[in-house]
């Protein structure tokens, strides 16, 4: 699970960073759909903590989680960023998406 955690970790920081000082489009849907994506994104960096190696069925749920709020992230830095930060972005969201996918089909399946 290692690198779940290092793939969320590292998306999280750069998405941090990065939408925060990347062009948006100045809507006021996309102010506050872009104020949820980063609260989704600081909730898969906080979750971190709580993954115990060798814990599948605590990390599996995690993981779990971190995808759904990674695909709902996803959207509104798609439809809101502009410019390199946008291509940049949603490019780490899509790796990182597809990482958990295989590890979730790899570790998780029940």
């Amino acid at each position: 699970m290692n690198r779940a955690t290092a793939t969320a970790g590292v998306l999280a920081v750069m998405l941090i960073a990065g939408a925060s000082a990347a062009d948006a489009l100045d809507t006021p849907e996309c102010r506050r759909d872009l104020a949820v994506a980063n609260g989704l994104i600081n909730a898969i960096a906080a979750r971190e903590k709580r993954f115990v190696p060798g814990d599948l069925t605590t990390n599996c749920r995690l993981l779990q989680q971190n995808l759904v709020d990674m695909v709902k992230a996803r959207e509104p830095m798609d439809r809101c960023l502009t410019g390199h930060e946008h291509g940049e972005s949603v490019a780490q969201m899509d790796d990182s998406i597809g990482d958990i996918r295989a590890l979730l089909a790899e570790k998780c399946q029940k």
